[in-house]
């Protein structure tokens, strides 16, 4: 018995970081959704071809819209979170705890240069806009930007772009490609993770 519950414990502890994760996306998501349909498509767990460190690339939310194109990298971590804009790390403290975790903005550039190169120059007719979602932070201290916040903010920022950039026909293509392009393939989804895990070694 006793090594039936070491082995549940340890499942438990390998899988729980992804089951948070899962989760705290889910609520971005939701969250996302009450853009308004008309202007925004909203796309979830995209997976690109990327030309960087791994074969591809893992993308929490793409937001479509008539206003620009917006790529959100959720982080579902609880505590404080401590960091600077420019900084390579940042700080998640719970009381006495200490954690420090690759800055989400960096993370999200390679995300952001996957959809550069799948649209093309021509396509774009703005810079893909970069935010970064903390859903069950207690508290954000995080300078130099404020393209960072809790899932409300996030939908806030995206709402602040007023003017309108791509045509509904140009935006929906856009949305199509993506989506298009989305790597699907299990074993190749699996694949990618191992990648991810290596790299973060």
């Amino acid at each position: 018995m006793t090594i039936i519950f070491l082995g549940i414990a340890i499942f438990i502890k390998w899988k729980l970081p992804v089951w948070i994760g899962r989760s705290g996306e889910k609520f971005v998501s939701r969250k996302l959704h009450r853009l308004d349909p008309v202007h925004y498509r909203i796309l979830n767990d995209l997976m690109l071809p990327s030309h960087g460190n791994s074969s591809a690339t893992q993308i929490d939310h793409v937001v479509v819209s008539n206003y620009g194109i917006f790529c959100i990298e959720t982080k579902a971590y609880k505590g404080w979170i401590f960091g600077s804009a420019n900084q390579e790390f940042w700080t998640q403290v719970i009381f006495r705890y200490k954690e420090r975790f690759y800055n989400p903005f960096r993370q999200n550039f390679a995300h952001t240069k996957a959809i550069e190169n799948l649209l093309g120059s021509q396509r774009l007719k703005t810079p893909i806009v970069s935010l970064v979602a903390f859903p069950n932070a207690d508290k954000l201290k995080i300078s130099g930007t404020d393209f960072v916040g809790h899932a409300r903010d996030i939908v806030k920022k995206i709402e602040s772009y007023t003017n309108p950039v791509y045509s509904d026909a140009e935006r929906d293509e856009i949305a199509d490609l993506l989506v298009g392009a989305n790597i699907i393939d299990k074993e190749a989804r699996k694949l990618h993770n191992r990648e991810a895990r290596g790299l973060k070694r």
